[in-house]
């Protein structure tokens, strides 16, 4: 392997086929830190108009840190893991209120902050300021494991074979070539090998898909949940759920069958017995995925009979595209016509 040509030939390749995203548009530390966030787990096309509209409504860590978390999980609605927004913000707390609201521009103080992991720290220290530090993710990963056709390449292995590859010259942009790379030429499946611009140095070009690196997936939950659609003139009753469970802090529809709550196995009728009165027959089906459940959940009419305890309210049809809806109960409410 030529490292020094594989230097230049990637960094060329980066700086003509990059792809436009929003946050290559800026070194704003910043701004950086609430794209990495966002991406992980997270499909590029899916964070583009929540990156956009996050970071209209929450433009400095300063906002971020005095915003109400109901307004910062609002702006995450939707795209979820919603751990992710809590850690972002309670980080930009810590920063505003320890480190004169900057990022840290160092790895191992930039870890000290909630939510912020290595590969995060490196990503973000290296793009904004030019740290000398690789950043290895999933895409990465899997760049290094074919090229040095490592079937077995564990983390410590991958960090040190990317820090042996790092650009010292142009830190940021080697971490973002390699993750360029691995985004969409060396795919995890019918990896581009042809296209591919280091395919000549590359010890694993001739069987790719021997060399794919990462964790094997989760396997896939089915999980059944029923919601009730209550509505009262025009509002409709919503349960917030606790923080902690799958989708805490969010509103919901009432629901049983959600998972990594107590009542998970229960039905709807059984949890709200003597609280709802609950249709027979559903009114609609809707599939949602969270994690690595797949959802099929039953909406039914029903009617009130006793306030549920807990965190439960009527809100204004007006006034639900303002809250902080958890994705599956969205979809719902769109699903019998009412918009969020």
């Amino acid at each position: 392997m030529d490292v020094p040509r594989l230097r230049r030939v990637l960094l060329r390749w980066f700086a003509r086929s990059k792809r436009p995203l929003p946050w290559r548009q800026t070194r704003d530390p910043y701004a950086i830190w609430v794209s990495e966030v966002m991406l992980q787990q997270t499909t590029v096309a899916a964070v583009i108009p929540y990156y956009a509209r996050f970071m209209a409504r929450f433009p400095t860590i300063l906002s971020l840190a005095t915003g109400d978390e109901d307004a910062v999980l609002e702006m995450w609605s939707g795209l979820g893991y919603y751990a992710r927004a809590r850690n972002l913000r309670l980080g930009a707390q810590v920063l505003a209120r320890n480190h004169n609201g900057t990022f840290p521009r160092d790895v191992e103080t930039a870890m000290t902050i909630k939510g912020v992991g290595r590969y995060t720290a490196s990503a973000v220290t290296s793009l904004a300021y030019g740290a000398r530090v690789a950043a290895v993710d999933g895409n990465v990963f899997r760049v290094l494991s074919r090229l040095y056709a490592a079937r077995d390449l564990t983390s410590p292995r991958a960090q040190q074979l990317a820090t042996n590859l790092l650009s010292a010259r142009a830190p940021g942009a080697w971490n973002e070539a390699m993750m360029e790379l691995g985004a969409t030429v060396c795919l995890p499946k019918r990896p581009r090998c042809q296209t591919c611009p280091v395919r000549t140095d590359c010890e694993g070009r001739s069987r790719p898909e021997s060399w794919g690196g990462g964790r094997p997936r989760r396997a896939t939950i089915k999980t059944m949940v029923e919601m009730a659609l209550v509505i009262r003139s025009d509002r409709v009753l919503l349960v917030r759920t606790p923080t902690g469970d799958l989708m805490g802090g969010l509103y919901e529809l009432p629901h049983a069958g959600l998972p990594g709550q107590e009542e998970a196995c229960m039905a709807l009728r059984d949890r709200y017995r003597g609280r709802l009165r609950v249709a027979p027959e559903a009114v609609t089906t809707i599939r949602h995925a969270v994690t690595h459940h797949r959802i099929e959940a039953l909406i039914f009419r029903a009617r009130l009979l006793k306030l549920p305890s807990g965190d439960a309210i009527f809100q204004p049809r007006g006034a639900l595209s303002r809250l902080p809806l958890g994705g599956l109960t969205r979809k719902a409410l769109r699903a019998v016509g009412i918009p969020v």
